[in-house]
């Protein structure tokens, strides 16, 4: 029998049995777009995250410390880093004169101490929360860090702050340019020492006797930076002078594992120092140079590399939620293929009686599987698509009410659709192999005496 008349027989076939065949294609339907959606947010947090690493040019940031921060492996092994990190001796001190010599190093952009913490802005009777990150004055040099309203800092000491257009809106602030100028509070969280003498009142006055207190302190909006190329980040991003963030009585941490692996006799000198190079392709002689000093340089790099493990973790994890409804969706094909056999078994006995192919027959039925398999599929990516707009626009719509550019949650291509079809294809052909057998194996004898 021609492969043209099999499908054509194939076609006539589900139309006969219109009820069954749609809802196996709504189920096929259902799978793909559960599969494409939930591969789509995998991919956009990677690219939203890739765009925000780039945009901050951390492929050309070196991160340096006293000793080296040890990756997490095991609650063990977390234990026995925190004792010997505590028992080190003989660590160099990150000392001011030890970043000048790094500044010194060529290829070197500039060499700061890192400091970031957590804290608030208040202006027009509205208060956000805020990430502080101090940074030198060589950053103007850096498009990034230039600002789209305003000016950059004039002295590392300078009471000002450079925010994002979201954070100015949040503010209260008319349109962004017209913060530019305008009186802030930075309010910073720092420890309570007389709490902290007391420990007794600490652990016995329950969350409100915590020893921790908050400084406020008066600075002027410097300048709006640019975030359509951070938006995340922007959010919630705010930088002012190295100096003058020194000044600031504050808590200050780059992470979690910053506090767990601090030793409880620190060392004279800066938890760590930021260092930032004119180009990546010196980072390695760069950090070759950094090391022989005696400290310890981590790549921004590396800890990417870290991030897209996770992310591959994640894809993968997602996509197997996703894969379990296409098995669900696969069960219901096997299923209408085998009703379509046992309904049409006299049918079946006619057409071997008459001198039929059992290869034929066999084919009929796998071709109806992937028909459905193919319809499922190409609905499946087409509802998928529109749900991925369709939340990729309320996210949006969201971030515009608080003056966050627009961004891409939800990112598809046409590799991964085709996989996705091709592979709905796959699995309903698979689906249909054991009904196609089952009514190649049917006796014509035993078929026609069948009422």
């Amino acid at each position: 029998m021609r492969v043209a008349d099999l499908f054509k027989l194939a076609w006539d076939n589900l139309r006969r049995n219109q009820t069954r065949s749609v809802l196996t294609v709504i189920g096929v339907l259902i799978g793909v777009a559960a599969l494409m959606t939930l591969l789509a947010y995998g991919s956009g947090l990677q690219q939203n995250a890739q765009r925000e690493f780039n945009a901050l040019e951390l492929y050309n940031t070196l991160r340096v410390t006293s000793n080296r921060i040890p990756a997490l492996t095991g609650p063990g092994r977390v234990a026995m880093q925190v004792a010997d990190t505590a028992s080190m001796t003989g660590q160099v001190a990150l000392t001011d004169s030890l970043v000048h010599e790094i500044e010194k190093i060529d290829g070197v952009l500039a060499a700061y101490p890192e400091d970031n913490f957590p804290g608030k802005l208040r202006a027009n009777g509205r208060e956000i929360v805020i990430n502080a990150e101090a940074i030198p004055m060589e950053f103007q040099q850096i498009d990034l860090y230039r600002p789209k309203y305003g000016n950059f800092f004039d002295q590392p000491d300078q009471a000002g702050v450079l925010i994002s257009p979201s954070m100015a809106k949040r503010l209260g602030f008319e349109t962004p340019e017209s913060a530019v100028g305008q009186p802030v509070e930075i309010i910073t969280a720092a420890f309570n020492m007389s709490k902290m003498q007391n420990l007794a009142q600490m652990f016995g006055g329950g969350l409100n006797a915590l020893p921790m207190g908050q400084h406020s302190y008066d600075a002027t909006v410097s300048g709006i930076i640019k975030d359509d190329q951070q938006p995340l980040t922007g959010f919630t991003r705010a930088l002012v002078p190295v100096q003058y963030a020194q000044s600031l009585d504050k808590i200050s941490f780059f992470s979690t594992l910053d506090l767990l692996f601090r030793n409880a006799e620190t060392l004279d000198g800066y938890q760590a120092v930021r260092v930032q190079l004119k180009d990546a392709s010196t980072l390695p002689e760069v950090r070759q140079e950094i090391e022989k000093m005696g400290v310890y340089a981590t790549s921004f790099r590396e800890q990417f590399d870290r991030l897209e493990q996770l992310f591959l973790i994640m894809d993968l994890a997602l996509g197997i939620i996703g894969f379990i409804a296409m098995i669900v969706a696969t069960i219901g094909i096997a299923n209408t293929v085998m009703m379509n056999v046992r309904e049409r078994y006299r049918e079946i006995g006619v057409m071997m009686a008459v001198g039929g192919d059992a290869k034929d027959l066999q084919r009929l039925f796998v071709i109806e599987s992937a028909t459905l398999g193919a319809l499922g599929g190409i609905a499946g990516l087409i509802f998928g698509g529109l749900i991925v707009i369709g939340l990729d626009a309320a996210v949006n719509m969201y971030l515009d009410s608080l003056g966050v550019p627009p961004i891409t949650v939800f990112s598809t291509s046409a590799a991964m659709m085709a996989v996705i079809f091709v592979g709905a294809v796959l699995i309903s052909l698979l689906a249909g192999v054991f009904p196609a057998r089952r009514a190649a194996r049917i006796e014509p004898a035993e078929a026609l005496r069948s009422t």
